[in-house]
């Protein structure tokens, strides 16, 4: 018999690395607790597939960072409650609300995102600001929209709760009616303003404006520099590019690391073509199927392309260094006719 000390050193260690991997739950329990707890984030998994692999540490690491229920559903094990949730692709991220119907989580699956969309969740869909609350407000999530809105524009008011209402899943809003709190940042009022933080931007829509100008505005205004290509935005892009004339910067990189580095070093350049160009973070473990199609061959090492949607037309970048010069090199000799597709 194992001595007792030996024995619990041995228990904390399958302790240890199970909550170091995948928890899934069974039926049972994932039915009581989507009908007890106010909001539940589920993940239906196909443990061996490789997306179901990259998603695993970021929804390990977004458990940690929230108290909300995140619960994971192995689909072989559970299939028939997998099958009864529409799921037809893995991983599958659903939202079970107690208030409202099921509804597809389509953000990105990066812990952050997850917590960022958790976070958004259990706010009001509009907050209501003032000098008490505002500074932090503005700090907290990757796009911020405030309407700095007096109490006798109605008109106004109701069209941005109506813009909150169809965006709280992506963004944060808030009111602020005091018009001292505008005066204090510089801001004609009524205008609505786009927050970015994480970028030390913001983005000024000045005056009364209608349902349709207010979601173009939000639309234009919270576009990153250099975004992520999901799920969600994948058919967007394609068809915002082509109405606008743009192409697409695809890098493909298999850890998020490598694809923040990018982001970062390379914002810059993304400013300076973005009349032009849009540039796009991809992850290469989801979406390696699109390396070939681009003229790529898949090495398991970052990989840089300019696809044109209007006419189809790849233009693979082929040197193993990637940095804000060669790009900008790559692009130029593009215009110049340097580089056939």
């Amino acid at each position: 018999m194992l001595p007792k000390v030996l024995l619990v050193c041995l228990l904390d260690l399958i302790a240890a690395k199970s909550a170091l991997g995948w928890n899934h739950v069974s039926r049972a329990k994932f039915e009581y607790i989507v009908s007890e707890e106010p909001l539940a984030l589920v993940a239906f998994v196909a443990p061996w597939t490789e997306p179901s692999k990259a998603l695993e540490a970021e929804w390990l690491a977004a458990t940690s960072q929230t108290k909300t229920a995140l619960l994971s559903v192995d689909c072989k094990a559970e299939a028939t409650l997998c099958q009864e949730q529409g799921v037809i692709s893995y991983p599958a991220i659903r939202v079970f609300d107690r208030n409202e119907k099921v509804r597809r989580y389509k953000g990105s699956r990066k812990a952050s995102a997850i917590v960022s969309f958790l976070n958004r969740a259990v706010l009001p869909v509009v907050s209501t600001l003032d000098q008490n609350n505002i500074t932090e407000f503005k700090f907290g999530d990757e796009a911020v929209i405030i309407a700095y809105i007096p109490e006798e524009e109605k008109t106004l008011k109701a069209a941005f709760v109506e813009l909150a209402s169809r965006n709280h899943d992506k963004f944060t809003f808030g009111i602020a009616s005091d018009k001292s709190l505008a005066k204090a940042v510089n801001i004609q009022i009524p205008s609505v303003v786009v927050h970015k933080p994480k970028e030390g931007e913001q983005e000024v829509l000045p005056g009364p404006s209608g349902i349709d100008a207010l979601e173009s505005f939000l639309e234009t205004a919270t576009a990153p520099s250099i975004g992520e290509f999901t799920r969600k935005n994948e058919l967007k892009y394609m068809r915002a590019e082509i109405k606008a004339g743009k192409s697409l910067v695809y890098y493909f990189a298999r850890t998020f690391k490598d694809r923040e580095t990018y982001r970062e070093s390379l914002k810059p350049l993304a400013k300076k073509f973005k009349e032009y160009l849009n540039f796009v973070t991809v992850d290469a473990v989801e979406y390696g199927h699109m390396l070939p199609d681009l003229g790529i061959q898949d090495t398991g090492s970052p990989a840089l392309a300019v696809f044109n949607p209007m006419y189809g037309q790849a233009f693979p970048y082929d040197q193993k260094k990637i940095t804000p010069e060669t790009v900008d090199s790559f692009v130029m000799d593009i215009v110049q006719g340097k580089v056939q597709p």
